[in-house]
């Protein structure tokens, strides 16, 4: 598991202290093989500067929609992907919709409601995923066809998420086009789930990785950006849901 390789390099460093050298080489070198799959995640990037995304997954008993409405506003994004937008949220929707006019909205069961709204004119039919995973709209910048991708996607660990993993796949992989998305991974950057993703869309994980779920009071990064060229990530606040929101600044083509 994800959570697991964090612990496990720990775990190694603390057995640099083994007195052998074999085995202080061996826990030195599983520890540098560990950390560099995480620490990349941790550097800064440059600023995107060509989108503004606002993702957030708003929790489907959350009281303080007028507050969430007000924050996004704030942020002054080109485009909003929400997850776990209840039926009995509209509100939040129809709060962007003045500046935000294009939306879609895929919902797989009442409380989990995934949603795309965008400043931009959708060019093209959205799209939503056959299981619970992604909301995908399709829109133009500087005429260049970008599809925008609200994803959603289950733990992988006590529940079986293999449908909604392959239904992901299956949605990303077929758009043609270049794609940036954002939401609730329910995982780690580092991790199968988000690199198989990557790989398929020929997507960055924007950074630096930002704590954005308290798991029994352990911050976890599993709120996430990608978009072609990576980008910059900031925190929002939590607003009355237990995940807090993220703002990135995306490039839409991989620098030099």
């Amino acid at each position: 598991m994800g959570l697991l390789r964090p612990v496990a390099i720990v775990l190694c460093l603390l057995g640099l202290a083994a007195r052998p050298w074999p085995l202080r080489l061996a826990f030195g070198a599983v520890a540098l093989a560990g950390a560099a799959t995480i620490l990349p995640h941790l550097m800064p990037q440059a600023p995107g500067g060509d989108l503004r995304i606002y993702s957030k997954n708003v929790w489907f008993l959350n009281e303080e929609i007028d507050a969430l409405a007000a924050d996004i506003l704030a942020a002054e994004v080109d485009a909003v992907f929400l997850q776990e937008v209840s039926a009995d949220q509209a509100g939040l929707p129809e709060a962007l919709a003045d500046a935000f006019p294009h939306q879609h909205r895929c919902q797989p069961s009442r409380w989990s409601g995934i949603v795309v709204a965008s400043k931009h004119p959708f060019d093209g039919a959205p799209r939503c995923s056959g299981a619970r995973a992604v909301a995908a709209a399709p829109i133009r910048i500087d005429g260049q066809r970008i599809w925008l991708a609200a994803i959603h996607l289950p733990w992988p660990w006590p529940h079986d998420s293999a449908e909604n993993d392959a239904a992901a796949l299956d949605l990303l992989g077929s758009l043609d086009g270049p794609v940036v998305m954002g939401g609730d991974f329910n995982i780690f950057p580092w991790t199968g789930r988000v690199g198989r993703i990557a790989d398929l869309t020929g997507t960055r994980v924007a950074g630096p990785m930002r704590a954005t779920f308290s798991l029994l009071g352990l911050p976890l990064p599993i709120d996430i950006v990608l978009a072609p060229g990576g980008g910059t990530v900031a925190a929002r606040p939590w607003l009355g849901s237990d995940h807090r929101g993220i703002v990135a600044d995306v490039a839409l083509a991989d620098g030099p």
